[in-house]
């Protein structure tokens, strides 16, 4: 998925808000979406708490 964000041209900055709007309109699906690309729990505790 970060290489579709980075081809479509995403900024690492650009990536951290998509992700903080995702986890403020659709928590639970980011939730869902994060676990679907194999992420550790640790790390989607990070970037939920982003």
């Amino acid at each position: 998925m970060v290489q579709i964000m980075v081809a479509a041209g995403f900024s690492e900055n650009d990536m951290v808000k998509w992700h903080q709007k995702f986890e403020e309109l659709e928590p639970q699906e980011h939730q869902k979406f994060l676990e679907s690309l194999g992420i550790t729990s640790d790390e989607i505790r990070q970037i939920r708490a982003l």
